[in-house]
């Protein structure tokens, strides 16, 4: 990408700022609405009042205020629009952007880059997808790129753990609960990896914005409540019964993890997968986390134990519910993948 104008210097524009420079992105304009900053800089780069920028010579704008949709956000980008004749497909907010370093090796998954970044850049997830080898994508990763969808924001990696994982329900009746709807677009890419001409799929999502009941669609339900109400939960989990799949991509502080799991674990059928991502909050103050702190994933480390309990020479650890009906636990960067088996009470082994 070449010369990009970032739009708002507030506490988002400087931090994305600060992670442009440190990725080595060069050609960098700084524009801003507030008077008070023009003429002023920040990291040695002026900050310049939108009326004296000449708009054509960029080949993008990033609006850094907000979150995608707000009110700044949508009042930017019409008068960028409407007032500086920016074309709209040269205009992304910070949220739709990739700031990429050839100093940093990234964790794409099983996707291969067609070319080498040279070089720091600011690309779009649509022209990050232009640069991945077609060969290389699973089915989510082509919905992702390449098909029309709501807005939909997942790290790289978690498309291949996705279908490693999930493949198996393709084509088959399913039922899949997401906590945490944002645009709506991951609750449609489940609807689009999952449904054929043959199989009933049901796909729920929970969500604390009431706006979030908007992105109904057909085979897709929305329930409005905080993942933090065991009140709520249980009406949830008695309204849609079992389900296939849960995944927890919710407000992600340890809170909210720790209660969904205890309340929600339950509802997840025989052979189900029970999945908790960005567990990297875990060693985040701003979540509640911290290394070894009372955080999902201090809590989910004893899930091991209780796997191993029917062994155990002590009373300090003792066979439950998890012992009896997990199968597979499985971490990966930011993920946990908890399996789930037909309940039993003991392994056995035999010497023929």
């Amino acid at each position: 990408m070449g010369k990009t104008i970032i739009y708002g210097i507030g506490r988002i524009g400087k931090k994305y700022i600060d992670q442009c420079i440190l990725s080595g992105v060069a050609d960098l304009k700084l524009v801003d609405s507030n008077n008070i900053l023009w003429g002023t800089e920040y990291r040695g780069l002026k900050i310049c009042n939108p009326d004296t920028v000449m708009w054509q010579e960029y080949e993008l704008v990033v609006i850094s205020v907000g979150d995608i949709g707000s009110k700044y956000s949508e009042e930017i980008l019409n008068k960028l629009i409407d007032t500086y004749k920016v074309p709209r497909e040269k205009i992304a907010d910070w949220r739709e952007t990739m700031v990429l370093s050839e100093k940093e090796s990234y964790n794409l998954g099983n996707m291969e880059l067609s070319e080498e970044i040279n070089g720091g850049m600011i690309i779009t997830g649509k022209g990050f997808g232009a640069r991945i080898k077609k060969g290389s994508l699973n089915d989510l990763e082509r919905f992702y790129f390449n098909k029309e969808h709501k807005i939909l924001n997942k790290w790289m990696h978690y498309f291949e753990a996705y279908d490693r994982f999930f493949s198996k329900y393709r084509g088959k009746d399913i039922t899949v609960l997401e906590i945490g709807v944002f645009k709506g677009g991951s609750l449609q890419m489940w609807k689009d990896y999952f449904k054929t001409s043959i199989n009933n799929v049901r796909i729920y999502g929970i969500d604390v914005d009431p706006d979030c009941k908007t992105l109904e669609e057909e085979g897709i339900k929305i329930f409005i409540g905080s993942q933090e109400d065991r009140g709520f939960l249980k009406m949830v989990r008695e309204e849609i019964g079992k389900v296939d799949i849960l995944i927890d991509d919710g407000g992600h502080t340890m809170k909210q993890q720790i209660v969904t799991f205890e309340e929600l674990f339950d509802l997840v059928a025989d052979d189900g997968v029970y999945l908790c991502e960005d567990l990297h909050t875990s060693y985040m103050e701003n979540y509640g986390g911290g290394y070894k702190c009372e955080t999902f994933i201090e809590y989910s480390k004893n899930l091991v134990d209780y796997l191993h309990a029917q062994y155990s020479e002590t009373d300090r650890l003792k066979e439950n519910k998890y012992s009896e009906t997990i199968k597979f636990i499985t971490y990966c960067d930011s993920m946990i993948f908890i399996e789930k088996k037909k309940k039993t009470t003991k392994s056995i082994c035999a010497c023929i």
